[in-house]
C-alpha cells in the first residue's frame, strides 16, 4: 500500500466514525506526534549520574550482568 492509499484509506475510516471519544483520541494521538518529549529534571540527574559513573569507570557489561544474573539464579 502506498503512502497515499494508507491516507485515503485512514480519512474514510475518520469519516466514517461516530464515538467523539474515539475521534478526540486520534486527535491527541496526532498531537502527541508532534511534541518535543522533555526528560524530567529527575530523570535528567539520573543520566548525568550514568554518565559520570561510565566516565569514572563504575560500570559492569552486559557479559559480566549475564553472569551474576546467570549465578543468582542457580542459587
Amino acid at each position: 500500500m502506498t503512502l497515499s492509499e494508507l491516507k485515503n484509506s485512514l480519512h474514510k475510516k475518520i469519516d466514517d466514525l461516530n464515538d467523539p471519544a474515539y475521534l478526540e483520541m486520534l486527535g491527541s494521538m496526532i498531537d502527541q506526534r508532534e511534541e518535543v518529549f522533555i526528560i524530567p529534571e529527575h530523570m535528567l540527574e539520573g543520566i548525568k549520574q550514568g554518565k559520570e559513573d561510565i566516565k569514572n569507570g563504575d560500570f559492569i557489561t552486559l557479559e559480566e550482568l549475564e553472569k551474576k544474573y546467570e549465578k543468582w539464579l542457580k542459587e
